[in-house]
């Protein structure tokens, strides 16, 4: 079967390339598909994470980003030059490739490639929450782009619903946004660090959080709680991985509260495993998730998580009071308190990290990747 995957770049260390990265392997690798990877402006920008020898990646030089370098009216002249571009040389490929899959994702360009001329089914997979997608990382925004963005979003949706031939969701609470469809599949993302034997012994006083450094991420939140928590427990540190437009207000926020003794921003590093090991309790404090991958990779180490129950992913990953804790969102005063908990109570917190490595098996690529095959075939047998 020849499968391809169209994506901007995987150049950032984010967890939707990492699952794209990990997906493709495993398909071309595991069942000897015939995996494509296209993307619109790689350019120079190393891959961010291994890709196998056996999957082709080809780039199509269209730099949509250069773009947002100008002026709202030039923004839009330049967009749809570019536009053309990336149609006319994407089309060209498929043509000469002649997949019989091919899938997008809702953040980038799902509604050209539903309307794509070609033979191969498209297959729509919704990272971020419908609700959420198009949200900026730095949430600023002038007038005119927030009405352009929504109008953008809106047409995208509608042709992704009438065009596409399955439209995949990380969770069922995203699959519910989309309304009653029987082309809408359900299947979460999966790690390759579940395949670990390796576990954190919890000891270590040190709560770890990681992700870009964004709103979405909620990190400013986690401060405000861990303000409380190294009161109560001075001994413990955190340690947030990651980078992105937030991180001077992060600074500045740990530097107000006189926290910079107990907590350190790292930069994203690429031996988080070893991070997790050396952790007793995982955070997260996001406003909104498309999955919670972090959740996933923390608990296939043995590490408990305590999280804020938001939309969307976190209530489907955590089993609450026997692998982790979960907490009101924006609830920060009982986010701090589930921490001190964990930390309180060495047995408990020992226990959920165990059942935390035995119920996220359930994500092991061995029984996510099948779904993705069992879809693949049904949709070409159609």
């Amino acid at each position: 079967m020849k499968i391809v995957y169209i994506y901007d770049s995987i150049a950032r260390i984010g967890g939707t390339e990492r699952i794209l990265t990990d997906k493709m392997n495993y398909l071309a690798e595991t069942y000897g598909h015939e995996v494509y990877l296209i993307t619109s402006s790689q350019g120079n920008h190393p891959l961010s994470f291994p890709l196998s020898d056996k999957v082709k990646h080809i780039d199509l030089d269209t730099k949509f980003h250069l773009q947002y370098q100008h002026p709202f009216l030039k923004q839009l002249r330049m967009g749809w030059s570019l536009d053309h571009k990336f149609e006319q040389r994407l089309k060209k490929e498929i043509t000469r490739i002649n997949p019989d899959i091919i899938s997008g994702n809702t953040s980038f360009k799902a509604d050209l490639i539903c309307r794509l001329d070609c033979k191969a089914k498209k297959v729509i997979e919704s990272h971020c929450a419908k609700t959420y997608t198009r949200i900026p990382e730095n949430r600023k925004k002038s007038f005119f782009k927030d009405v352009k963005d929504r109008y953008v979003s809106c047409q995208c949706f509608r042709e992704i619903k009438r065009y596409s031939d399955a439209i995949v969701t990380l969770t069922q609470e995203d699959a519910t946004m989309w309304g009653k469809d029987p082309n809408i599949h359900v299947i979460p993302n999966t790690t390759s660090i579940i395949d670990t034997h390796t576990s954190s012994p919890c000891e270590a006083p040190r709560v770890i959080a990681a992700g870009r450094l964004t709103w979405q991420k909620g990190f400013d939140r986690l401060i405000d709680a861990w303000d409380i928590v190294q009161k109560r427990h001075p001994g413990w540190m955190l340690d947030i991985f990651g980078e992105g437009f937030y991180k001077d207000f992060l600074t500045k926020q740990v530097k107000d509260r006189k926290l910079e003794h107990s907590i350190t921003i790292h930069p994203f590093t690429q031996n988080i495993t070893q991070e997790y090991l050396n952790s007793s309790i995982m955070a997260l404090s996001s406003n909104y998730e498309g999955f919670g991958l972090v959740l996933i990779e923390a608990m296939s180490l043995g590490v408990p998580c305590v999280s804020f129950d938001c939309p969307f992913g976190p209530s489907e990953i955590i089993r609450d009071q026997e692998d982790g804790l979960l907490v009101k969102n924006g609830d920060i005063q009982g986010f701090a308190n589930a921490i001190c908990h964990l930390i309180e109570h060495e047995v408990e917190r020992k226990a959920f990290g165990k059942s935390a490595k035995e119920n996220v098996k359930r994500y092991s690529p061995q029984n996510i990747m099948p779904q993705w095959e069992m879809l693949f075939h049904k949709l070409t047998e159609k």
